[in-house]
């Protein structure tokens, strides 16, 4: 079992998610407000605290599987994620955030970057 990192990438907020051998139970962690924090610090911090192996980005892929101009900054962030020399994979995000109902105040990034997770560890860990 590997320690694993799922983000869900937004323009603004970044949520995050972590499955850690100790716990082995995927949890949600964090959003991260881009305007109001340097989200590669956040990034890093997370990345030593949890000595993450993996890392799991929600990617943005149109109804009909076309590429979209939320595609090319998620892959610019998958770019920028490769200077940790680890395995980053890219799990289908449509509806991803529909799937939590919200009041439309509060942020869900974080469950979102839950289920790109649980997704990832349903149908890559048998």
């Amino acid at each position: 079992m590997n320690n694993l990192l799922a983000i869900d990438y937004g323009e603004r907020y970044l949520g995050l998610a972590v499955r850690t051998t100790k716990t082995s139970i995927p949890i949600p962690v964090d959003v991260i407000d881009k305007k109001k924090t340097d989200p590669q610090k956040q990034i890093d911090t997370f990345m030593q605290n949890y000595s993450i192996d993996k890392i799991i980005v929600g990617y943005p892929i149109g109804m009909n599987n076309s590429k979209n101009r939320m595609t090319d900054l998620v892959d610019e962030f998958i770019n920028y994620l490769q200077k940790y020399n680890i395995s980053i994979h890219k799990v289908d995000e449509r509806f991803s955030s529909d799937i939590y109902e919200t009041n439309g105040k509060e942020r869900i990034d974080d469950l979102s970057a839950l289920q790109l997770l649980e997704t990832y560890i349903r149908t890559n860990e048998k």
